[in-house]
């Protein structure tokens, strides 16, 4: 027998001890799983559980480095990337979860146990798709589970601002907005090159069945596959693609003209290879021509999130940007702000099937001089004709958000908090200001 430590991804304190034996199979463990996390797997088929060797990577590959350990794991470590998946059909034994391979080749002391430096040695995901849920059913847990719920409404509260996440932005932000999507046809076009889609990374279960990892645990492969296709140009032009997945407020802004607050990330951006050098410059996003927002499957859902983070992009730097829905396979979607029409910005599309016609147009983005402003026209592989890439932000600025709305809202959020928390007097005065200052005959008292 040997005794196995596995934790939850992203379940903070979920560390816990399976005792099995070193030549049963991976999908013997799942099931000695489940039933050590009965509550807390409740409506998951073993089956649909996802293992990782809880072993670092290095330069000789993955599974190579030290054991994670628990005040790793017991804070909620989501990133499997770099780990090990365990075949469903193997043995534990070949993995080096035997007693010989666990046991550790110094003994731990007390102070590592105070520290949290005990190894962890199996990580467990649950997959989305399974509809089953990972339940935690500490008080303590609940506690926490509302205060960040409260947290969350006062965050989104703050100086009468409506914050938005990008992964959450729905049709009604673009209606809100006044922004519109169009989306155009692509042209016909020959490339010389050919290039492949991305292969995304899976676990084969006992089944047989291909279970595509998530886009998190893909980061890196196509964060490679990327560059590897981009490499000449990227050199050309000082460029890099530099994965965000870990920068969680890298796209966060102020709407002009707007009570809203546009807040997260992307997962991809094709900026300064400066940035390498000195990361610390990453939240300046020197020379940005391109963000790119990955999913394993595009569905319609996915593009307000795309046009969110180009808004939020196109805001926060002084030239025209680029955006790219892509699945890496056969969905590779471009957006670009183009000429406003009657008080309504307008940003369009082009969606291209085939990788290699796509990394043509990103190679003819990137080509672009920096210099070129809104006025310069670009002629695109597979776009039907030459575009101008325009700047939304002082069209937002000027479309604005009607008063009696705003005002509405406020009062609403408002109220809200104040029946959560109590009365709060310099909120009450803030709102109180807004209105007087929406009253033309009253403005000039605020």
């Amino acid at each position: 027998m040997v005794k196995l430590f596995c934790a939850v991804v992203g379940v903070a304190g979920s560390a816990f001890e399976v005792d099995i034996a070193e030549d049963a199979s991976v999908s013997a463990l799942k099931e000695a799983i489940k039933n050590k996390k009965k509550n807390a797997l409740d409506g998951v088929d073993p089956d649909d559980l996802q293992l990782f060797l809880a072993k670092k990577k290095t330069d000789k590959g993955k599974g190579k480095g030290p054991w994670l350990v628990t005040n790793e794991v017991e804070s909620g470590w989501r990133d499997t990337s770099d780990l090990k998946p365990l075949n469903a059909a193997a043995t534990l034994n070949l993995y080096g979860l035997s007693e010989t391979g666990v046991h550790p080749e110094v003994a731990f002391t007390e102070d590592d146990a105070d520290a949290g430096r005990m190894p962890v040695h199996v990580l467990v995901v649950v997959p989305e798709e399974t509809g089953g849920s990972v339940r935690e059913a500490s008080r303590m847990d609940i506690l926490v589970e509302n205060f960040q719920k409260l947290n969350d409404k006062l965050d989104k509260t703050v100086l009468g601002k409506r914050k938005v996440c990008h992964s959450s932005a729905s049709s009604s932000l673009l209606d809100d907005l006044h922004v519109r999507v169009v989306a155009s046809r692509a042209a016909e076009f020959k490339t010389e090159k050919h290039i492949d889609p991305y292969a995304w990374q899976y676990v084969v279960d006992d089944r047989g069945r291909n279970i595509k990892l998530t886009e998190e645990q893909n980061c890196e492969g196509y964060r490679e596959y990327v560059e590897v296709n981009l490499r000449d140009v990227l050199k050309r032009n000082e460029l890099c693609v530099y994965g965000v997945e870990k920068e969680e407020d890298i796209l966060s802004v102020d709407v002009p003209g707007h009570n809203i607050k546009l807040s997260g990330r992307t997962d991809l951006i094709v900026l300064s290879d400066q940035v390498l050098k000195y990361p610390h410059e990453l939240k300046l996003l020197p020379g940005v021509r391109l963000i790119i927002e990955v999913k394993v499957k595009v569905e319609p859902r996915s593009i307000p999130q795309a046009v969110s983070e180009l808004v939020a992009l196109d805001i926060m730097t002084a030239r025209p940007v680029m955006a790219l829905l892509t699945d890496f396979v056969n969905h590779w979607e471009f957006f670009w702000v183009v000429d406003p029409t009657e008080n309504e910005g307008t940003i369009n599309s082009v969606t291209i099937s085939d990788p290699s016609e796509a990394f043509a147009v990103i190679r003819t983005v990137l080509d672009q001089s920096p210099s070129a402003g809104a006025e310069a026209d670009i002629t695109l592989p597979c776009f039907q004709e030459p575009i101008k890439r325009q700047k939304i932000s002082r069209i937002l600025a000027s479309i604005g958000e009607g008063g009696g709305t705003s005002i509405r809202e406020s009062i609403e959020r408002y109220y809200d908090i104040a029946s959560m928390l109590g009365p709060d007097i310099q909120m009450a005065r803030a709102v109180a200001s807004q209105i007087t200052r929406s009253i033309p005959t009253l403005s000039y008292l605020s």
